[in-house]
C-alpha cells in the first residue's frame, strides 16, 4: 500500500493535481482511470470480465486480437 501512495504522489507531482479541491480529486481520479486503462489495453494478454448477469463489462484490446 505504501509503494501505491507513492507512486500516486508521483502522478500528483507531475500533473500538479491535488485531492485538497473537488475538482483535483475529479481531475486525478480521471487520470488514474486513463492510466489503468492503458496498461492494461497494452498488455499482452487478454482479458474478459462479465458481470454476475453474464454481461462483458471488460473486454481488452488482447482479447480483441484473439476474438475479434
Amino acid at each position: 500500500m505504501a509503494r501505491k501512495k507513492t507512486d500516486l504522489e508521483a502522478v500528483d507531482k507531475a500533473t500538479g493535481t491535488q485531492e485538497s479541491t473537488p475538482e483535483g480529486g475529479r481531475q486525478k481520479a480521471l487520470l488514474r482511470e486513463a492510466l489503468q486503462s492503458a496498461i492494461f489495453n497494452s498488455a499482452n494478454f487478454s482479458s474478459i470480465a462479465t458481470d454476475a448477469s453474464g454481461v462483458i463489462q471488460i473486454f481488452n484490446v488482447g482479447a480483441e486480437r484473439m476474438l475479434g
